[in-house]
């Protein structure tokens, strides 16, 4: 009966956090009706998935991707350019799209009482934490607008959960709940690392812990060699092969929906290039004729083969030919 009783208490004090942190997140969200902050960067880049438009960016594409979802549903149609301070059309629901991004900032709240639950911290407790959290001025700031923060938090807060209920169960190694909590923090360390790269750090707690749990059990005699190798095994299939598939997944929808040539694609190798729709280089034949406009780039994409109208200074006195790193007109030579 306590049991029953503390379980349902714990859902209880967690829809109450969550409703907490929702006034947090949502309340008057559409207040600012310009494009604010980093905005101009994300919903940008949202955009271009609408469209299809192919773009480089330093983070990995499964936030990005969230935001254009959230554009989908919204019903934009990746017209708008999210340009800083500028005034949102009318044809641009960017209420929706911030509220679709807080959802995961709302999120936070419930995972920070789990996550404490989980290493047997009392209700209260873990009720403080999860108001520490609702009421962070940063985390709310941050959750209320149309960037990458909020998932990158909450899959990070996810995967924090998913350790804290994995450590439980070590105990009980092999159970259906170990199996559980294992593979669900693999799947939440794919997904931190797939947002943004600082989300590795959260892979670098989930490695160091388990590189400690091993080496307690390499440091128990009693444990047998095949048992060992299935705890390997087990580690390296649901930490290991389970997030770099879902890196790899994230990558293959990002090529896969990005098909339409931007000038961005000129970092791309040339055989990519000439696959994008509207690429120059495929108005020309794909294996290099008579007549063909090549670029011919270093190896290791240190830079492209460049001439411009510019004469050396000294020397030959004649046009000059250098490497240079960018997209140019002055990079593409005939055949």
């Amino acid at each position: 009966m306590r049991n029953r009783w503390s379980a349902g208490s714990d859902r209880v004090i967690a829809l109450v956090l969550t409703l907490f942190c929702g006034i947090t997140r949502l309340y008057r969200i559409g207040r600012r009706t310009s494009c604010a902050w980093d905005e101009s960067h994300f919903g940008k880049f949202g955009a271009f998935y609408v469209r299809g438009k192919f773009f480089m960016d330093v983070h990995p594409p499964a936030a990005k991707m969230l935001v254009a979802l959230s554009e989908v549903l919204a019903g934009h149609n990746g017209t708008f350019e999210f340009k800083g301070g500028e005034e949102y059309p009318a044809y641009v629901n960017y209420v929706f799209m911030r509220g679709f991004n807080a959802m995961f900032g709302i999120a936070l709240a419930p995972l920070a009482y789990l996550t404490c639950r989980l290493l047997r911290l009392p209700p209260a407790f873990a009720a403080m934490a999860a108001l520490f959290v609702t009421f962070d001025n940063a985390i709310t700031v941050i959750s209320r607008f149309i960037l990458l923060d909020a998932p990158l938090l909450a899959f990070t807060a996810l995967a924090l959960a998913m350790l804290a209920g994995f450590y439980r169960q070590h105990a009980r190694p092999f159970s259906s709940s170990w199996w559980q909590w294992l593979f669900g923090m693999g799947v939440a360390l794919g997904l931190v690392a797939s947002a943004k790269w600082v989300g590795l750090f959260a892979v670098a707690l989930a490695g160091a812990y388990t590189i400690y749990e091993l080496w307690e059990m390499f440091c128990e005699p009693r444990l047998q060699l095949g048992a060992y190798a299935k705890h390997w095994a087990a580690r390296m299939a649901a930490l290991i092969v389970v997030p770099v598939g879902i890196y790899m997944f994230w990558f293959w929808i990002h090529f896969a929906v990005l098909t339409n040539y931007d000038a961005s694609a000129a970092f791309m190798p040339m055989g990519f290039q000439a696959r994008l729709k509207g690429s120059p280089l495929a108005q020309q034949p794909y294996e290099v004729t008579t007549g063909s406009a090549i670029r011919l780039q270093a190896p290791g994409g240190a830079g492209y083969l460049h001439s411009h109208v510019h004469r050396y200074p000294a020397g030959s006195m004649r046009q000059q030919i250098t490497g240079y790193g960018y997209a140019d007109g002055n990079n593409v030579w005939g055949v």
